[in-house]
């Protein structure tokens, strides 16, 4: 009886207790890298530390807050932010899922056009935006060269605002597509194909098929895109201070750019958390809108 029942606690502890000791390494690194420095964030955007603070930085309470609210400059960066967020998230969705189908396809070489979309990934940020800097520049770019040799009028590409904030967004298309078509491409390969089966049997045609088959089993495929998307635009920093330095006139000044600027060229790191904690704030609230979206088709 007494052998049975070590046994039997020897077994709770293996199914209750082990497992929580394979995930304790992690959880601790977790905690020092991303908790740890968060909540110091947290703390530092109610006091007045800077850069040359030595001790305790003093508590001023929501002063920083206040100050962020009434600084046009931010407001004009973050509002850029929230722009780029809104129409780049849904062209690199649409980009992404539109090559995703098209290189699922019976075609030949398929290996290689994956290959060829996927290549801009492996670049890192700053050496696409020197890339794009290269082709797009002044008089001497490949894009003005070109219509020069096509005897059209040369634009003025980074002294337009608008063109240099939407070739920010363009650069970034192309750089990132090829990323979020691999998770696209993933789920594709994993709808069954037995349903298309059916909808054949039915009379479907290809449109109501990718409608009513395809769209619909991309459900998880798309929230995790739609994240991952929305969090990386709004950390957007290497690739746009390479190709336009922010400028033309603070068109292309976004959060992250406004946030270092303000914490290692103005030494006011309080402020600078402050703004990180807006941020944050506003990232979470496009997550949780994409997941209640997602929910929201779910139960329909």
């Amino acid at each position: 009886m007494r052998r049975k029942t070590q046994s039997y606690q020897s077994f709770i502890l293996k199914q209750k207790i082990v497992p929580y000791l394979f995930l304790l390494p992690n959880l601790l690194i977790f905690s020092i890298f991303i908790i740890l420095p968060a909540l110091i964030g947290i703390y530092y955007s109610f006091t007045d530390m800077s850069l040359f603070t030595f001790g305790s930085p003093d508590w001023i309470g929501l002063a920083n807050y206040k100050e962020i609210f009434a600084d046009p400059d931010f407001l004009a960066a973050m509002w850029n932010t929230i722009k780029l967020v809104l129409v780049t998230v849904p062209l690199m969705f649409v980009a992404s899922l539109l090559i995703a189908t098209l290189i699922v396809q019976p075609i030949k070489a398929k290996g290689f056009f994956r290959a060829v979309y996927y290549w801009p990934v492996m670049i890192s940020a700053i050496v696409v935006g020197i890339i794009w800097q290269w082709i797009l520049a002044g008089d001497f770019g490949l894009f003005n060269t070109t219509l020069k040799a096509l005897g059209l009028n040369p634009m003025q590409t980074f002294i337009n605002p608008d063109f240099a904030w939407w070739s920010v967004v363009f650069a970034i298309l192309w750089s990132r597509s090829g990323y979020y078509m691999i998770i696209f491409v993933a789920a594709l390969l994993s709808i069954p194909e037995s349903l298309y089966e059916a909808a054949e049997v039915d009379g479907a045609t290809k449109v109501q098929k990718f409608l009513f088959v395809t769209y619909p089993s991309l459900r998880a495929a798309r929230l995790m895109v739609f994240i991952l998307v929305t969090m990386e635009i709004f950390k957007t920093y290497p690739l746009v201070v390479t190709l336009t330095g922010g400028g033309p006139f603070d068109a292309t000044t976004f959060t992250v750019q406004y946030i270092y600027e303000t914490a290692f060229q103005s030494y006011h790191v309080g402020l600078a958390s402050a703004m990180s904690v807006v941020m944050l704030l506003i990232v979470t609230i496009f997550t949780a809108f994409n997941f209640f979206m997602s929910r929201r088709g779910e139960n329909k």
